[in-house]
């Protein structure tokens, strides 16, 4: 768990997560702005920067985001970077059986002891709060933050 003074501890997933890094709309910019000042404190494991590492090797992905891997690589060195980096101990979260590979999320939201998980995923959403952190996509964090 990590404490930084005064504010949101949040994981976001993949989903959420790379609209952050690299959305060019007004709301991925502002986040941006948000997650710097910090207004937020972003935590990610091991396991959620391989997952973001491997989705930004899909060539949809690349195109969506309009990205090539020299940037992928850049996205992948700002989390290294500016995020708050847990070790991953967290494992044998099974509350997501239709897909299991969400509870990575749960697992880095319980390990910081997050008080938000951001996704846009609805195995996750359906869940509202696990272990005391409440599950919410990216427009309701954005309206949380003040940004709509």
């Amino acid at each position: 768990m990590i404490e930084p003074a005064g504010i949101l501890i949040v994981v976001f997933d993949t989903n959420a997560l790379l609209p952050l890094s690299v959305g060019a709309t007004r709301r991925a910019k502002a986040l941006r702005l948000l997650w710097h000042e910090p207004r937020f404190a972003l935590c990610i494991t091991p396991q959620n920067l391989a997952e973001v590492e491997r989705v930004l090797t899909y060539p949809r992905v690349q195109r969506n985001f309009d990205l090539d891997d020299a940037d992928a690589a850049q996205v992948v060195a700002m989390l290294r970077n500016h995020a708050y980096l847990l070790p991953g101990l967290y494992e044998g979260v099974t509350a997501v059986r239709a897909d299991p590979s969400d509870n990575v999320f749960l697992a880095a939201a319980l390990e910081a002891g997050a008080d938000y998980l951001v996704t846009q995923d609805p195995h996750l959403q359906n869940l509202k709060y696990y272990h005391g952190t409440q599950i919410i996509g990216l427009a309701q964090f954005a309206r949380l933050l003040g940004l709509e």
